[in-house]
């Protein structure tokens, strides 16, 4: 028969172990938080250093006037040329074979169609869409001081 003594530094040792492995444990989570916290002021000091360092507008008119010039390009343009009477002209292309899920056309004929009209494809309402919604976005991210 085994003493009960036997089991007492037996499972003494094991908690001793334990405790200590999670002391261990505890301490080595303490200094990975002090290191994150330690990365984050520095990236925090490198983004004020580098905001500081530009103190022009250039870039927020430069993407300003991109979009207006897309814009102009895309809805203004075609809008005013319909109204003064010049017609817009739609392409049409029409495959007669296609292989591997599409992407190989053969044959096939291109037409151009006039219309005396403003023309609305699905893909500029997605792109006024995506504009209007960039900027909404950006707008309420912003931090007012």
């Amino acid at each position: 028969m085994i003493p009960l003594e036997v089991f007492t530094l037996i499972g003494g040792s094991a908690m001793g172990f334990l405790f200590k492995f999670m002391a261990e444990r505890a301490k080595d989570r303490q200094q990975q938080f002090e290191m994150m916290i330690k990365t984050l002021q520095a990236k925090d000091d490198s983004a004020d250093r580098a905001a500081s360092r530009d103190k022009t507008d250039g870039g927020r008119w430069i993407r300003r006037l991109i979009v207006m010039a897309v814009l102009f390009g895309v809805i203004l343009a075609p809008f005013i040329l319909a109204i003064i009477g010049k017609p817009v002209i739609v392409e049409i292309e029409t495959p007669t074979r296609e292989w591997l899920f599409g992407i190989i056309k053969t044959g096939g004929v291109t037409k151009f169609y006039e219309l005396g009209s403003y023309l609305l494809i699905p893909e500029l309402r997605a792109s006024l869409m995506a504009i209007i919604g960039f900027y909404f976005g950006n707008a309420s991210a912003t931090t007012r001081k």
